[in-house]
């Protein structure tokens, strides 16, 4: 028979030793642009795709529910455990914030999704209105279009209804590229992670592209004497390219401040995030500069933390 021994501190936890890759959920988002020589046909199959909010939306929970349980079990924990760990709960807060980013970027396409996101959007304004930020409230209500849902369920069903089908997958049952569950077993995975951070300017620069084309398409839709079929797939078109370039200024601004060229990088994001097209989508990037600046400070107090405890 096996015995589960409970885990009360950081010590106990048993650290799978394989080293999975992790993928947050904007970068999931990214690669779901299809391969093609023709960015245009590529922009308007994206701007299509049907994305699986309730998964994401899984993930943003269960990365919550594993940051309450890092500092829960932290509170126990000798201060050099502590210490050693602190990357895993940077990791876990990056990975939570970047599937909320993306639910407010995704657009929803059937009610499943409209209750998934909506969930989400309800428990991220909650909890900044327990921080008294006024300013990230309005960055996220703008966001995420919080208001009354299109249609009507109770908070119970909608809970159960939500609940039932966010059930992500699990990091070692996911493909390279892939956006998972990833909880304190996989540590080891959470820290080199925080190991190989994207080249946010190289993020910058591509937004940069995917403006410029929306951008084209926005002069060829208001200059051009097109047939319809021509002009719906300029729209799409249009739509897909500000979304990618949305995907790649948010998560650019979110991990900013954890890279050594990052301060630049931000500034360049914020700059090109008022050329995006439509109020809710420059929000999203105000929101996610500001989620940056907050794990850029987690970032900082874990090495300063971490120093101290090895320097003694």
């Amino acid at each position: 028979m096996k015995t589960n021994i409970p885990t009360t501190s950081l010590e106990d936890i048993a650290l799978e030793a394989t080293i999975r890759p992790v993928t947050d959920d904007l970068d999931g988002i990214a690669r779901r642009l299809p391969l093609s020589s023709d960015r245009d046909t590529a922009y308007a199959a994206f701007a299509g795709e049907r994305f699986l909010i309730s998964a994401t939306a899984g993930r943003a929970l269960g990365f919550a529910e594993e940051t309450e349980r890092f500092l829960a079990l932290a509170e126990t924990s000798p201060k050099p455990q502590v210490a050693a760990c602190l990357d895993m709960l940077t990791a876990l807060t990056l990975l939570n914030s970047a599937s909320v980013i993306a639910l407010a970027i995704m657009p929803p396409r059937t009610g499943e999704d409209v209750l998934a996101r909506a969930f989400i959007a309800d428990s991220v304004d909650c909890k900044l209105r327990l921080t008294g930020d006024p300013a990230m409230v309005e960055a996220a209500a703008l966001a995420f279009e919080i208001g009354p849902l299109p249609i009507t369920i109770g908070e119970r069903q909608r809970r159960t209804f939500m609940l039932a089908s966010a059930v992500p997958s699990s990091v070692r049952n996911a493909r390279q590229g892939e956006p998972a569950m990833v909880a304190l077993e996989q540590g080891l995975s959470l820290t080199a992670f925080m190991r190989d951070l994207p080249q946010v300017a190289a993020l910058v620069e591509r937004a940069a592209l995917q403006l410029d084309d929306a951008d084209r398409h926005a002069r060829e839709i208001a200059e051009g004497d097109i047939g319809p079929e021509a002009l719906e797939r300029l729209e799409r078109a249009r739509h897909g390219a500000a979304l990618l370039a949305t995907v790649d200024l948010a998560r650019a601004c979110l991990y900013a401040d954890l890279v050594d060229d990052g301060a630049a990088a931000k500034d360049r994001a914020r700059a090109l995030a008022s050329r995006l097209p439509e109020p809710r989508l420059r929000s999203i990037v105000t929101f996610a500069t500001m989620t940056g600046a907050i794990i850029g400070e987690l970032g900082r107090t874990a090495r300063t933390i971490s120093a101290a405890v090895r320097d003694r």
